[in-house]
């Protein structure tokens, strides 16, 4: 895939994204590794928004991948589907085992399902294997501007703060202890 022709916005041929797919995905969780996960594609115009501003802002950051997953697939039927939609068991299954590895939770759910709907573009931080953050937003982008939809106010600032904060713990041990640490805390008042 040639991210600079999918994506109207990413100019540089030096870009830090990595496409992978499902299996490599899990065994990135399963296999204790430490990266920076965005789920989304070039079918998504939220996704075209960022897609620059996420590596320009990881670059700058130190990080040398990021590793994209794109949820649509071709189905054994020949159409294209989104594992999100959960349209068979098979894939229902698939998708819940993301987010249960991730530990994402939500107040919206998958139709017909109680799974949370995980929305593009959507980033996870993995530390050794264990999620420690995530981000999902829905921006447009005029110029270099990325706003809500029918909102005129500038929030790039707010998003770059967003994903700074999810690089941080990946790359900071202490943070990521203290991630670790408030998490176990939370766990023994549940």
């Amino acid at each position: 895939m040639d991210y600079c022709l999918e994506y109207k916005n990413l100019n540089d041929k030096k870009h830090i994204y990595t496409k992978i797919e499902y299996d490599e995905l899990i065994n990135l969780i399963d296999s204790f590794q430490t990266a920076l996960i965005y789920i989304g594609g070039a079918w998504c115009e939220n996704c075209q928004a960022i897609i620059d501003i996420v590596n320009k802002v990881c670059k700058k950051r130190g990080l040398k991948q990021i590793y994209n997953y794109d949820p649509h697939f071709t189905n054994v039927f020949g159409d294209e589907e989104d594992l999100r939609d959960c349209k068979s068991l098979e894939v229902k299954l698939k998708y819940y085992a993301i987010v249960e590895k991730l530990g994402f939770k939500s107040d919206e759910y998958v139709q017909d399902t109680l799974i949370p709907r995980i929305r593009a573009p959507f980033f996870a931080a993995i530390k050794n294997g264990c999620c420690v953050g995530t981000l999902s937003v829905e921006y447009l982008r005029d110029g270099t501007v990325l706003h809500k939809d029918g909102e005129d106010e500038d929030l790039t600032v707010e998003f770059v703060e967003g994903l700074i904060s999810l690089i941080e713990p990946i790359q900071n041990p202490k943070k990521f202890w203290l991630f670790k640490l408030l998490n176990l805390h939370k766990k023994d008042e549940e």
